[in-house]
């Protein structure tokens, strides 16, 4: 099984997108028995409208329930951001008032390591957000690890995930393969850097 970087409670939200990790994450939950709230937060692009209705179908045909929010611009001239799809989807859960759980796991530390290393800042992902009940239980463990172990589930790729116009795709792309080159070891280097930082 998995190795968990903290427990999960009984009943839960789940952030979900619709793509491959946010699929595995909820079939893990799902087989565990968790009693599991999905949750979608539409950007209000037309990847955001194909995700919402595949995940509606889904759950639907699962019988598992899903709740559903939309980004609302400010004006017609206002152009949304990753900053503040991320404000605004995190407003969304934490409307629900019960542990929040998200699919990140140990390749997404490794590219916010990277990025905030080049920021002159290097940060570890939190295992908890402290502001709100967020809990992230998959940080030590691989991308490929949760995909091969937790794959019946279907999902929707967003195609702008290929994109490197993006720094996090960029990042995800071009730097991890080299930084992995370098130090091809660097998955157990970030995961010991939990284990020194977070006593996990």
């Amino acid at each position: 099984m998995i190795r968990l970087a903290c427990s999960i409670p009984k009943k839960v939200v789940l952030a979900c997108s619709g793509g491959r990790d946010s699929m595995s994450a909820l079939e893990f939950l799902v087989r565990g028995r968790r009693d599991v709230t999905v949750a979608y937060f539409n950007h209000d692009t037309p990847h955001g409208e194909a995700a919402e209705t595949f995940l509606r179908g889904f759950c639907d045909r699962q019988k598992i329930p899903l709740v559903c929010d939309r980004y609302v611009a400010r004006g017609e001239e206002e152009k949304p951001t990753e900053s503040t799809w991320r404000d605004a989807r995190y407003q969304f859960l934490s409307s629900f008032g019960m542990p929040v759980i998200t699919a990140h796991h140990l390749d997404d530390v490794i590219e916010w390591w990277l990025f905030s290393s080049m920021r002159g800042n290097p940060k570890l992902i939190p295992i908890q957000r402290q502001d709100m009940d967020v809990l992230r239980p998959f940080l030590l463990a691989r991308q490929s690890e949760l995909h091969s172990k937790f794959s019946e589930y279907p999902h929707i790729e967003d195609p702008t995930n290929k994109e490197t116009v993006h720094t996090r795709n960029f990042i995800r792309h071009e730097i991890v393969p080299k930084a992995l080159r370098v130090n091809p070891g660097l998955h157990n280097t970030i995961k010991n850097l939990y284990k020194r930082q977070e006593n996990v």
